[in-house]
């Protein structure tokens, strides 16, 4: 299924543990979200991060170029990469409702609909009010506890993923829940 990369495949740590499953995402056929990703649509592909493309690499044996664009990020001229999406308008790794490489997803997927942005300035955590997505109080806890760990794992590319446009999604609402320099609780 997957075409092999030069070399040996090496073990990558994982530096963001999501916590397991959100409540909101149990009972989803990953339509909802990964089947309705699109440039331009509601859902924007994910954001990858260096790690990510090497995991998701190291992981599938597909080179980069296969599974991922790459965009110039307009506020840092960095070169970013973002995952493709098929003929069929979806995440690259949906497979019958089901991701593929879930265990070893992006942390733009870990994390959705929490996500960082740049708002007047400052890195800020906000929440998507993506109508699919039917928060819990555990969720939102399980989320809270991941805002440090997913900046430390950003590292240095925090702020491309925090200013990168991502074009469906500016129009979608969003509930700011603390700046990143601060440990946010969500209510």
């Amino acid at each position: 299924m997957f075409a092999e990369l030069d070399g040996p495949k090496t073990a990558l740590v994982q530096p963001f543990n999501d916590n397991g499953a959100l409540d909101a995402c149990r009972d989803c056929s990953g339509a909802k979200c990964c089947g309705n990703i699109k440039h331009g649509g509601t859902i924007e592909p994910p954001f990858l991060t260096s790690f990510d493309v090497a995991q998701i690499g190291n992981f599938t044996g597909l080179h980069a170029d296969i599974y991922s664009q790459t965009v110039v990020n307009p506020h840092t001229g960095n070169t970013v990469r973002f995952l493709k999406t098929t003929s069929r308008e979806g995440c690259h790794f949906l497979n019958e409702g089901r991701c593929s490489i879930h265990d070893h997803r992006p942390i733009d997927c870990r994390l959705f609909p929490l996500d960082l942005k740049m708002v007047e300035g400052e890195l800020t955590w906000v929440i998507y009010n993506y109508h699919h997505c039917e928060l819990t109080e555990r969720d939102m806890a399980i989320l809270a506890k991941q805002m440090g760990t997913a900046l430390t794992a950003l590292g240095s590319e925090a702020e491309d993923y925090a200013t990168v446009p991502v074009p469906g999604m500016q129009n979608l609402p969003y509930k700011v829940v603390g700046r990143a320099q601060e440990n946010p609780i969500i209510v």
